[in-house]
């Protein structure tokens, strides 16, 4: 998106002058993404407004720009290396400062220590049908949970509940030419299927034979095929796996992109193809096509925000064969583990084919 497009007006009957604004986030990669878009939408409305975001120190590095500056003012806490002796840290950082609003995003243990270590006039929070792990405890008002389950429309809701009115979600990583062209220079076409196989949790992959087919499927039809993945050893074996088993020529960049870098390649890509995982999220907040593979966690809660439309899911019959008659809450997880099998390659070719017919994906050589 363009960075120099002007935000909207603020939301009629909205409290004038300058507030400021602790937004509480720490973890993990997908859910600071959509958080990122939340406080972007807060930044174009209200662009008065000193907004601060309190998140967990190794995800904070995909929120700088090309040149190591940050996208949005960020306090980064380093809970996972250093546990308490960061919240007393931060405790401390922010003794002499006062916000009038915490927005508390996220229901944890972890996050409750870390929202009583920041001063605020009102600490808002979940309901009880969002909140979890005594989350209520800390918090003063209780977020109503908006019609919508998706997360974000979660983050959302706390801005109105703040009497701020309805906020857009908007996201500006404020990506340079010169980093998409490094990105396109990896493949040889402009039509980049790109696969990202991995999630945070192995029982939400879906199985390598499936990724390797739609690949092909993908090159049949005039795509390059990319490889997407991190540096660690499980991600690397999927996507070597992958590679092996699709038979045809692809770009295997799993471990040789930083995460700006990964940022820059799913930015040029036609479509992108992946579970529920952070570069699903990275995909829909880029505006890059992505079709989201679910059988784990419910797609309407956790799905890609802007590609709704575009996920494959057997959520709801899994959840449904394992509740039988009880009604399904809303963040229960399927516990059978060969749940992603149960997603068929013509599933995915019938989304594939949507995509190209309904988003200008280039599906045939011309």
């Amino acid at each position: 998106m363009d960075s120099n497009q002007s935000g909207p007006a603020a939301p009629a009957g909205a409290k004038p002058g300058k507030k400021r604004i602790a937004l509480l986030r720490l973890s993990a990669l997908g859910d600071c993404i959509n958080a990122f878009g939340f406080i972007g939408g807060l930044q174009r409305a209200y662009p008065k407004f000193k907004l601060t975001w309190i998140i967990e120190e190794r995800f904070a590095p995909l929120f700088y720009d090309h040149d190591k500056d940050p996208l949005v003012p960020m306090i980064e806490v380093p809970l996972k290396k250093q546990g308490l002796k960061a919240l007393l840290q931060l405790k401390k950082e922010l003794k002499q400062q006062h916000f009038d609003y915490l927005f508390d995003l996220q229901t944890s243990f972890k996050a409750s220590l870390t929202a009583a270590c920041i001063p605020a006039k009102v600490k808002y929070g979940y309901d009880k049908e969002r909140a979890r792990e005594g989350q209520t405890l800390f918090t003063d008002v209780k977020v109503p949970s908006p019609e919508s389950p998706h997360v974000l429309a979660g983050f959302l809701a706390f801005a109105k509940a703040a009497g701020l009115g309805e906020i857009e979600p908007y996201w500006d990583f404020a990506l340079q030419d010169n980093e998409r062209d490094y990105a396109k220079s990896y493949f040889d076409s402009d039509r980049i299927f790109l696969i990202a196989p991995a999630s945070a949790k192995a029982q939400k992959n879906w199985t390598v034979e499936g990724y390797a087919e739609i690949g092909r499927y993908a090159h049949e039809h005039g795509f390059t095929v990319g490889l997407l993945g991190g540096s660690a050893r499980h991600e690397a074996a999927l996507c070597s796996a992958i590679e092996k088993e699709l038979k045809v020529p692809c770009v295997n960049l799993c471990g040789r992109t930083s995460l700006r870098e990964l940022l820059a390649v799913v930015s040029v890509g036609s479509l992108l193809l992946a579970p529920d995982s952070g570069t699903m999220h990275l995909a829909s907040a880029l505006h890059t096509p992505v079709i989201g593979l679910f059988a784990v966690h419910n797609e309407q809660r956790v799905g890609p925000w802007n590609f709704p439309d575009l996920c494959v899911s057997v959520y709801h019959e899994l959840a449904a064969k394992e509740l039988g008659e009880r009604a399904v809450p809303w963040r229960y997880r399927v516990r059978a583990e060969d749940a992603m099998t149960r997603i068929t390659p013509d599933m995915v070719k019938a989304k594939f084919d949507y995509a190209a017919a309904n988003y200008g994906v280039n599906k045939h050589n011309e």
